[in-house]
């Protein structure tokens, strides 16, 4: 006997979409030295670096790939939901930050395609 129904169909793909950046503010930090619970860090604590504050006009959505601020080329990682759509990225790389670069927020491992569209520029 053989079944002649016809197969279910797949459910339609997702697609994660990262809301528009309404605003960015730079500020100069010192990065903080974080304790170690299990591993030794190779991020050094207590240098001067940037933080990003980034408000989107609506909430980033939670996907298994995190948010990343792409400043030029450099690609910062770190960031903390601090209220209502709007994101602190530090960085920790300081020196790959250069002035002028558009700055895009994009997934872990996929850059905006576009980067010179950004009306936001890296200038501290």
């Amino acid at each position: 006997m053989t079944d002649v129904g016809n197969r279910v169909p797949d459910p339609p793909a997702f697609v994660f979409v990262m809301p528009a950046v309404k605003d960015i503010r730079v500020q100069a930090v010192k990065s903080e030295i974080r304790r170690p619970r299990n591993l030794t860090t190779a991020v050094p604590g207590g240098v001067d670096t940037f933080a990003f504050v980034v408000v989107t006009e609506q909430p980033i959505p939670i996907r298994a790939l995190g948010p990343v601020l792409y400043v030029g080329d450099a690609v910062v990682t770190e960031v903390t939901e601090i209220g209502p759509n709007t994101y602190r990225f530090v960085a920790h790389a300081p020196a790959e930050l250069r002035r002028g670069a558009p700055i895009r927020l994009g997934w872990t491992g996929h850059p905006p395609a576009d980067q010179q569209s950004s009306t936001f520029r890296f200038d501290p």
